[in-house]
């Protein structure tokens, strides 16, 4: 979607977002009290000194990749908070941010990050320094996905962040992997949707072949909730 399609839709994403018209107790309280929770959390100041360090760090950078916002990284946590995965699947990096970010909600978490171009970011190193000992990465998604799965305990659902999708020819191999998990439970979620035309893409067909749960959405996130208890519903919001 477009900025201007955006900001046409946008009171009617506002009054959404604000709980009216929402009848699932479930999703009025991801939308009320994580997509649109306005609170602060403990890790939010550490978490901006590490966004500022990045940016200071690409001062002498021309054309870099853009950085998270300090909003979006706000968001994220509160969403990976909301369901605490214990397991982390990350496709595409931002610097290593996003990942320290959802590292941040718990000390019993671990990752697995598939970014081939990692050596792109040498300032990853020093983003993911105290983490280290929580991420295992990867440059073959088949493998990261099947390594990730491995691990996952009976109770566990997926929990998987699209940054990007780094390497063209991933497209149809992410979109399989995924697929796959929303015939069970599974949470996704997609950043970038309105920059890059792949997570575009991927989003839309996504949500399109969900047979339960629920999808939020501003057109710049995406998040689906895919439990199997829970109405087919997709809500179009303002967060």
């Amino acid at each position: 979607m477009g900025r201007i399609k955006r900001y046409r839709t946008a009171l009617r994403r506002h009054h959404r977002s604000k709980g009216h018209g929402i009848h699932s107790p479930s999703a009025y309280n991801f939308v009320r009290n994580v997509l649109r929770e306005k609170s602060p959390y403990y890790c939010y100041d550490d978490m901006k000194e590490m966004r500022q360090a990045v940016i200071d760090s690409l001062r002498d950078v021309k054309n870099h990749p853009r950085v998270i916002s300090f909003k979006g990284m706000k968001m994220l946590f509160r969403i990976t908070n909301y369901f605490n995965p214990q397991r982390i699947m990350q496709v595409g990096t931002c610097y290593g941010l996003t990942a320290a970010t959802m590292l941040n909600v718990s000390s019993q978490s671990s990752l697995w990050l598939y970014e081939p171009h990692i050596d792109s970011y040498p300032v990853i190193g020093n983003v993911l320094a105290d983490y280290i000992d929580s991420i295992e990465c990867y440059n073959n998604l088949d493998v990261a996905f099947e390594d990730y799965e491995q691990v996952l305990g009976d109770n566990q659902w997926p929990f998987v962040l699209v940054n990007s999708v780094p390497e063209s020819a991933d497209f149809e191999t992410l979109k399989q992997r995924l697929l796959s998990m929303l015939q069970g439970e599974c949470v996704l979620v997609f950043r970038n949707i309105h920059r890059s035309a792949s997570v575009k893409r991927l989003w839309r067909h996504l949500k399109q072949s969900m047979m339960h749960g629920q999808s939020f959405t501003n057109e710049k996130t995406g998040v689906i909730v895919a439990k199997q208890s829970l109405n087919l519903e997709h809500f179009f919001l303002w967060f």
